[in-house]
């Protein structure tokens, strides 16, 4: 069985679990501990940041496809549950032309350390990626996420927890919040502060998955068209993964 079919071996949810929630109590956890660069770039944000203009058209970027993703994880309030598991795993699948998502992976996970739900069923995230040609040699893609967390912390955890080695195309990604940083020199607390500093309205309920995923592509597109061109800005380093 391919290792990602493994990982992705879950539930469908008719809702997202009997299990109360707090996935900002998970993500402000792993914020507080404070990344490296944000030890590096001020985390005081002024009233109002400049952006530049947008200018009508987008640049060439260096990917063909960008892969915004925004893991949901287990998490009881208030204490945190430890391990913690990916429960959602939503990916958008975003034209680097035209910023318009192309492709939607979204699959509820059924947690194994600590399990509420038995319905198993199998999605094939892998599959998906070989269905939309993203593992072709000639295809540049991009992981997108907003902070270090998801793959740089919980998808290793993951992984090392089922014995399953991290796929080569999920060690390095695009932290969003270090590309607004590059271009404002403003490094944001999160996914709702560029939004209004991208003068976006946010849609959807906050810490949906696949709701913040749409928001991140909104900024991410944003960014785009002030000129930004994306590099890949985060990875996988001293971990051992």
């Amino acid at each position: 069985m391919n290792y990602l079919h493994k990982f992705i071996r879950g539930v469908v949810l008719p809702s997202i679990s009997k299990r109360p929630l707090c996935c900002v109590t998970c993500k402000r956890n792993y914020s507080d501990a404070a990344e490296s660069v944000e030890e590096k770039i001020s985390l005081t944000t002024p009233a109002h940041v400049k952006l530049p203009p947008k200018t009508g058209k987008i640049n060439k970027q260096k990917f063909d496809y960008f892969l915004v993703l925004d893991f949901e994880a287990t998490c009881d309030s208030p204490k945190t549950v430890v391990p913690q598991e990916v429960i959602e795993f939503p990916v958008l699948k975003v034209n680097s032309e035209s910023f318009e998502t192309d492709s939607v992976f979204h699959s509820y996970v059924r947690p194994v350390v600590n399990p509420e739900l038995t319905k198993f069923c199998t999605q094939k995230f892998h599959t998906w990626m070989q269905e939309e040609k993203l593992l072709e040699r000639n295809t540049k893609i991009a992981f997108v996420t907003v902070g270090d967390w998801d793959l740089k912390y919980l998808f290793p955890m993951q992984c090392k927890g089922l014995r399953l080695p991290v796929p080569d195309f999920m060690k390095s990604w695009i932290n969003l919040k270090v590309s607004f940083a590059e271009m404002t020199t403003v490094y944001p607390r999160n996914m709702v502060t560029m939004m209004k500093y991208c003068q976006l309205e946010h849609e959807g309920r906050l810490h949906s998955g696949i709701a913040d995923c749409k928001n991140i592509a909104r900024v991410l597109k944003d960014l785009a068209e002030r000129g930004l061109v994306y590099e890949l800005n985060g990875g996988l380093v001293k971990h051992g993964y």
